[in-house]
């Protein structure tokens, strides 16, 4: 009986080690690192922010994501931002965005970031954002949490 114990709890103990390098490793540079444009057919907006353009970069090293992003309403009017932030929960500044003056990066695999922004101290746009295998797809979905009723949008991006 003791013997089981003792196989139960290394096989614990592995399992544990194992999820954790799993979540360790992180984004694919590889995937993410690029320039990204809004497909905007492809695109369904629920709040009133809507993109007629947008062209995101994305850079992945030494364990923190730097995003810079430029786009344009249907109107014209331009608006750019960007962030530097390591995937640890805590929170870093964003400049140039009126939803949002910090962001706190979480990631899920290779493949997926969790985002949670937040306007003034409060949290105002939840987000994930997933890279499609092949490396040649991003799919944003954020939900804007200041807006009554909390709208979802989905942003598809292509290389």
């Amino acid at each position: 009986m003791r013997a089981h114990s003792t196989l139960v709890l290394i096989l614990a103990a592995s399992g544990m080690a194992f999820s954790q390098g799993a979540v360790a490793a992180g984004p694919d540079a590889t995937l993410w690192n690029g320039t990204w444009h809004l497909n905007a057919a492809k695109s369904k907006f629920a709040s009133p922010g809507k993109e007629a353009s947008e062209t995101r970069s994305y850079y992945l090293s030494g364990g923190k994501l730097t995003v810079k992003s430029s786009s344009k309403d249907p109107a014209g009017k331009e608006l750019q931002f960007s962030y530097s932030a390591a995937f640890d929960g805590k929170f870093y500044p964003m400049t140039g965005n009126p939803n949002a003056d910090s962001i706190s990066l979480t990631a899920v695999s290779a493949h997926e970031i969790k985002a949670t922004s937040k306007l003034k101290g409060n949290v105002s746009v939840q987000s994930t954002a997933t890279v499609a295998a092949d490396g040649k797809h991003l799919t944003l979905r954020r939900k804007m949490l200041r807006i009554k009723g909390a709208p979802t949008d989905v942003l598809e991006f292509d290389r």
